[in-house]
């Protein structure tokens, strides 16, 4: 069934995640009990089949591909995962461990973890279910791994911000985040909003699964490994405490994209506060920052810019390690077009991740010049400009 081919049954997958986010919009404190039987739904398991085709992924220990999936029958395999769940036998295998060479580092490894095929098609299942409940708690600062968010909506953010004066930047990221994160305050934080004890325990059979290296399996109390497809919800899920605690105890305008984090303000000495509060902030969670990628930069034409992730297609200079440097000062500095023509820069005005111009706000119009207008998405705007059209664009009621 090819992606693009939008079948009866695949429309009412997304009117399950629209119906799921709009109930846990409309009540914050509700805790949703009846979510289990969706995740083996035939209609949700063959949307888990298609994307996880559509990413082409390498095989897990047991080595299965896709194309062997597709020999062997996937209505038949699709009916055995269904049976499997449904009767409470479905185990996740441990991942396979690959390493892999960091963009820009060649000298440096990434581990990577590859689960099988059967059980990423189970986690994208689950992830279709459980992500809408989470993603309506989600706060406008984070934009890593989001639906209809990008780098290049955060980069809007940082250019808005700092046409009106923050351009002093506490930058920083969380060390081996997917790798550190503590499994029995994760589930305390899933567990605020699911109270199913089947989701849970298969949520923490896929997180002591472990991972296979040269034969041995080894398993650990921390971590969602990096390579999973429900990894980036679980870690986004997590550090929605963080940006929760930022809104109580945070200085300037924090911008999250998954363990990458900006707090943006207008004075070194609140960048420098900044700074302490997310050192402490992240220790209580059980996680600590890289001290080689944490520092304080003001954003000046000429200067050095802030290394910004993910956001591949802009042809603004690079970091060595593949990250966006954000060349500020043309594009914050100067009053005249920069010239480029990339997806976020085009002749001097930000557009959206799509090409398009973003919605351009009432104190934009009148306190920026022509050549760079944005709408800037703080804790309290509208996502107007990144949410679009997708499941959270249709309001819906229905018991979890």
């Amino acid at each position: 069934m090819p992606l693009v081919a939008r079948t009866a049954k695949q429309d009412k997958v997304r009117e399950l995640q629209r119906t799921l986010y709009w109930a846990a919009k409309a009540d914050p404190g509700r805790r949703f009990h009846a979510l289990y039987d969706k995740v083996y739904r035939r209609d949700v398991l063959e949307r888990a089949w298609e994307l996880v085709r559509a990413n082409r992924g390498a095989a897990g220990i047991d080595r299965e591909t896709i194309a062997d999936v597709e020999r062997y029958g996937v209505s038949r395999l699709l009916d055995e995962l269904a049976a499997d769940l449904k009767d409470g036998s479905y185990r996740p295998l441990p991942a396979r461990r690959v390493f892999i060479p960091k963009p820009g580092r060649p000298d440096e490894q990434r581990p990577l973890s590859i689960p099988r095929v059967r059980d990423r098609i189970v986690q994208a299942a689950l992830k279709t279910v459980i992500e809408p409940v989470f993603e309506a708690d989600m706060l406008e600062c984070s934009f890593g791994f989001r639906p209809r968010r990008s780098a290049h909506d955060a980069l809007q953010v940082l250019i808005d911000e700092a046409w009106d004066g923050k351009r002093w930047v506490a930058e920083s990221d969380v060390s081996d985040c997917f790798g550190a994160i503590p499994h029995d305050r994760l589930m305390s934080a899933i567990e605020e909003r699911i109270v199913d004890r089947h989701v849970l325990k298969l949520l923490r059979a896929m997180l002591r699964s472990g991972v296979m290296e040269d034969g041995s399996v080894t398993r650990t109390v921390t971590g969602t490994p990096q390579g999973g497809v429900i990894s980036p919800c679980l870690c986004n899920v997590y550090l929605h405490r963080l940006d929760r605690q930022w809104t109580e105890r945070g200085h300037g305008v924090l911008v999250r994209y998954a363990d990458d984090v900006l707090a943006l303000c207008r004075t070194r000495a609140e960048a420098e506060a900044a700074l302490t509060a997310l050192r402490t902030i992240v220790a209580e969670l059980g996680l600590e920052l890289k001290d080689a990628k944490t520092r304080i930069v003001h954003l000046e034409e000429g200067g050095e810019g802030v290394d910004f992730p993910h956001a591949r297609g802009c042809s603004m200079p690079a970091t060595g390690s593949g990250k966006l440097r954000t060349d500020v000062g043309c594009c914050v500095q100067s009053m005249k077009p920069c010239g480029r023509s990339t997806p976020s820069c085009a002749a001097g005005r930000v557009t959206s991740a799509t090409g398009t111009p973003p919605i351009t706000s009432a104190r934009s119009a009148t306190t920026r010049p022509a050549g760079l207008r944005g709408t800037s998405q703080s804790a309290t705007s509208a996502p107007a400009a990144t949410v679009g059209r997708s499941w959270h664009s249709k309001r819906r009621t229905a018991s979890g």
